[in-house]
């Protein structure tokens, strides 16, 4: 087991994984080590702003990577000055050029990036994998793969996890606001939102089936921006929260929720129905929070969840409907079913486990990084 030691965690401006990279430090200082954290989403205001600008494409490109430059030098100012023995670099931290890290390089400290991203959907990844010592993973396959033929040295699998200090129950008073029957909760990727839509087709925002089952709060909500723009997701979306939600909220959403739908991403239309190679940080938040989780079948939760006991499935829309209306009518079954998921997350999948182990894989691939027996 690797000896406490100094580790820099570097976060991006803004996205899915700034949560990430704070449960990172949550972590690490739990397991003992000494943890500077480069805290980027200050810019998000800015970055929020050029977005929205009333300028061509071509202006905004220009203003963020002017944005950009100034959070990688600041990054770098802070590094240099905190003098890490190992910095961890997520998902879209702001590294522009190959000299944001010869600092840290002069200093000998080994350089992890953490791509917990899905890299046919993010593409940037072969210009950003290549400026460090270490590459983690949330895929294998074809990822390795690639990484392999492009001669990166070190690659490893790690895929997220739960943050035991924000993935748990809550009390009602903390998720009353939040209560639905179904929630969804994520990005409006096209898939997603033709699977909602046909949801809500077959009725799944309708009354549960039995009176005795009548959830806490209204009977489908989604939550995340843009949803709003499907007339058929209108009313639901506008039962939730059209808008960009802090992870803080969405623990509490997926504590709240009789039912919490788990949906894979894709950004192409022709991908519709393909199999994934990545489970996605919602599958172990979920479960974290003591939710009950109906995950699409294109997620390889299996690995880490048992179906049927600790998280359910589906493969079509019809029967999403009707495990749906099964498990809202059925309170000690789908209860049972989210105290063995939560159990499983706690147990097993969360960011303390997680980065003790590729720690400890780490250290034996670089003898920069001590050890102790």
């Amino acid at each position: 087991m690797l000896a406490p030691f100094h580790i820099a965690v570097v976060g991006p401006i803004a996205g899915g994984s700034l949560s990430i990279a704070e449960s990172c430090v949550r972590a690490l200082r739990r397991l003992g080590h000494r943890v500077t954290f480069v805290d980027n989403q200050g810019y998000a205001p800015a970055l929020r702003a050029i977005e929205a600008a009333p300028v061509d494409d071509q202006a905004r490109g220009r203003a963020r990577v002017d944005l950009f430059l100034v959070a990688s030098d600041a990054t770098r100012r802070a590094l240099r000055e905190a003098r890490p023995q190992l910095a961890l670099y997520l998902a879209q931290a702001p590294v522009v050029r190959d000299s944001d890290l010869d600092d840290l390089r002069a200093a000998r400290v080994p350089l992890v990036f953490w791509f917990v991203e899905d890299f046919r959907v993010f593409t940037y990844w072969p210009a950003a994998v290549r400026r460090f010592d270490h590459v983690w993973t949330i895929q294998r396959g074809e990822l390795h793969q690639r990484l392999a033929a492009a001669g990166h040295p070190s690659y490893d699998y790690v895929p997220t996890a739960c943050d035991p200090e924000l993935h748990r129950p809550y009390a009602a008073e903390e998720t009353q606001p939040y209560a639905a029957a179904v929630s969804f909760a994520g990005s409006a990727y096209p898939n997603r939102r033709r699977l909602l839509a046909e949801l809500c087709a077959l009725g799944v925002d309708g009354p549960p089936v039995s009176a005795a089952a009548e959830p806490r709060g209204p009977a489908f909500r989604i939550w995340g921006p843009r949803f709003s723009r499907e007339p058929a997701l209108a009313a639901a979306a506008a039962a939730g929260r059209d808008g960009e939600l802090p992870h803080a909220t969405l623990a509490r959403i997926f504590a709240a929720s009789e039912i919490n739908l788990n949906l894979s991403s894709s950004a192409a239309p022709e991908a519709f129905g393909v199999a994934k190679d990545l489970v996605n940080p919602r599958a172990f938040e979920i479960a974290g929070c003591g939710g009950f989780q109906l995950a699409e079948s294109l997620i390889p939760v299996g690995e880490f969840f048992e179906p049927g006991r600790e998280i359910e499935l589906f493969a079509t829309v019809a029967e999403a409907r009707d495990k749906i209306r099964y498990y809202l009518t059925h309170d000690s079954m789908r209860r049972a079913i989210a105290e063995a998921g939560y159990r499983r997350a706690h147990a097993e999948h969360t960011y303390d486990r997680r980065l003790t182990a590729a720690l400890d894989r780490l250290a034996a691939r670089d003898d920069r990084i001590g050890r102790r027996a």
